[in-house]
């Protein structure tokens, strides 16, 4: 008795560890393997389609290869030392773009930084917001995230816009650590002193800011912020900026 007995809790181990492991490869290990498989392809089509440095374009715009494949392409950002070198779109919504890829098509969730609809297409608006997905592997914006170190905006203090009219330097300066509701995502401003109020927010809720001071920054009639957005999952629906602005 006691030898069935065994011989059944073992059957029943067996037969346990075998549900858990398929369990464990369908749950964690097929969607990682789809995931990295389709953000690979879109890696390789991003590298097909990217502005070209200092060549000679036989168009003005720089990114004609990229609006060849989508014309609701507005820009492309760059952060050397980092793995942000995207494509930025503009849909009608802020949701499109959450769940299809450059090309369009769904692709996972993993999405395409995309541009504010709110916001000017050229970004010649006093806010321009960009938002991006934080996937693991830092795959899409999650290096984003990264700059809520100090240390690691000393090391990446610029990146580059590339609009159609060339590129563009960003001078970064200031990092937020929010709720998702919170007046950073403010888009539409009418006055001066609406302009001047949000520069004031920014330095009084940022977790730091850099090179910049606020009233530097009212001073400048031509101002232009750029603010780049991922989840950080710091607390419930916890958002990290990037903020810098556009030269």
């Amino acid at each position: 008795m006691k030898r069935k007995t065994a011989f059944a809790f073992l059957l029943l181990t067996i037969f346990a560890g075998a549900y858990c492991s398929f369990r464990y490869y369908h749950d964690s290990v097929l969607p990682d393997k789809t995931i990295d498989e389709v953000y690979t392809d879109q890696l390789v089509l991003f590298e097909s389609v990217k502005p070209k440095k200092n060549v000679t374009f036989t168009a003005s715009d720089p990114l004609e290869p990229a609006e060849e494949v989508n014309d609701a392409v507005v820009g492309w950002i760059t952060i050397d030392g980092t793995h942000i070198d995207f494509p930025i779109c503009q849909a009608e919504d802020n949701d499109f773009y959450l769940h299809n890829g450059f090309d369009g098509k769904y692709n996972n969730e993993l999405g395409c930084p995309f541009l504010d609809y709110r916001c000017e297409g050229d970004f010649s608006g006093f806010n321009s917001i960009v938002y991006g997905h934080n996937v693991n592997g830092q795959r899409m914006f999650a290096d984003i995230a990264l700059f809520r170190e100090q240390d690691y905006l000393q090391l990446h203090p610029t990146g580059a816009l590339t609009l159609k009219d060339g590129e563009h330097t960003v001078r970064f300066f200031a990092y937020m650590n929010v709720p998702d509701n919170v007046p950073a995502y403010h888009a539409v401003f009418v006055s001066a002193a609406d302009r001047e109020d949000y520069i004031d927010y920014i330095f009084s809720e940022a977790v730091y800011t850099s090179g910049h001071t606020a009233d530097e920054l009212k001073k400048k009639d031509d101002l232009h912020l750029l603010l780049l957005s991922t989840c950080t999952y710091e607390f419930t629906d916890a958002r990290g900026i990037l903020i810098g602005a556009i030269e």
